[in-house]
């Protein structure tokens, strides 16, 4: 009977482990980086934006502890969305998908570095202009217009409420966003400014400084984002002049026109 009772055991063991949630441990993929995984994975294949692991688990037990190795990172929400932010990795994780077989398999998927970097907490920010590389330069201005963007066309502001309602949200120190649609000459791009509720820490030689505004650019050539210490706009002047600046290592300012626009 002694012989029976081990291999029932064992059974009953082996069985546990295939199909009940277990433990996370740490395991390397192919490019040496380290991920949370479900107990006894073993790399199996990697490429851009997702990583997957192999198991002689049941894929039950895979999307139980894959589950727990997601909320071992820091949770961070932007866009709508929650990511799971991998710090050693560099890396936000945003889900997971198991397979059957044999063997099973657990895939993570991610977005290189922070997701959420300089977004801002307040929903109404978060919500109110969407991803920019959604924005399509196929819309029409009044479409634009119609979101509640603001809208320049061959020089002229079609909606200036739209700016001035941000720059008055700006002054107050409320946390916003701007997108502005610029019609020039057939060709189209877009420009994002944001007041961050967190700043970003830029440093330029011995000078370090809080960049407190998200300058996003959407050209046919993508998008370039960067990050400037003051927002200041010209309204005396025809047209009206909205900059940007930053400063250098020697602590002198340098401003950026983002756009001009009249009204008249």
């Amino acid at each position: 009977m002694k012989p029976l009772k081990v291999i029932l055991t064992a059974a009953a063991v082996l069985l546990a482990l295939y199909f009940m949630p277990f433990v996370t441990v740490k395991s390397r993929d192919d490019a040496g980086r380290t991920w949370r995984v479900p107990f006894g994975c073993w790399p199996a294949a990697s490429k851009d934006g997702q990583v997957s692991f192999s198991s002689v688990r049941s894929a039950y037990a895979l999307g139980r502890d894959a589950a727990n190795a997601l909320h071992s990172a820091k949770e961070i929400k932007c866009y709508g969305k929650t990511y799971y932010y991998q710090e050693d990795n560099d890396v936000s994780l945003s889900g997971f998908d198991t397979a059957s077989g044999i063997p099973a398999s657990v895939t993570f998927y991610y977005e290189p570095g922070n997701a959420c970097l300089g977004w801002s907490g307040d929903d109404e920010v978060a919500w109110e202009v969407g991803l920019l590389d959604q924005a399509e330069f196929t819309i029409s201005p009044q479409e634009a217009a119609e979101k509640n963007w603001f809208v320049i066309v061959d020089g002229k502001a079609l909606n200036p409420g739209i700016y001035n309602d941000f720059s008055r949200l700006v002054k107050q120190g409320v946390y916003s966003i701007l997108r502005t649609m610029i019609v020039e000459g057939g060709e189209v791009k877009f420009v994002d400014i944001q007041l961050l509720e967190e700043p970003m820490k830029q440093k330029a030689g011995d000078n370090e400084q809080d960049a407190y505004y998200r300058v996003a650019v959407k050209t046919a050539a993508g998008i370039d984002e960067q990050y400037y210490t003051r927002f200041s706009e010209t309204n005396e002047t025809t047209p009206r002049i909205v900059s940007v600046y930053e400063k250098d290592g020697q602590g002198l300012e340098h401003e950026t026109v983002l756009f001009t626009y009249s009204v008249k």
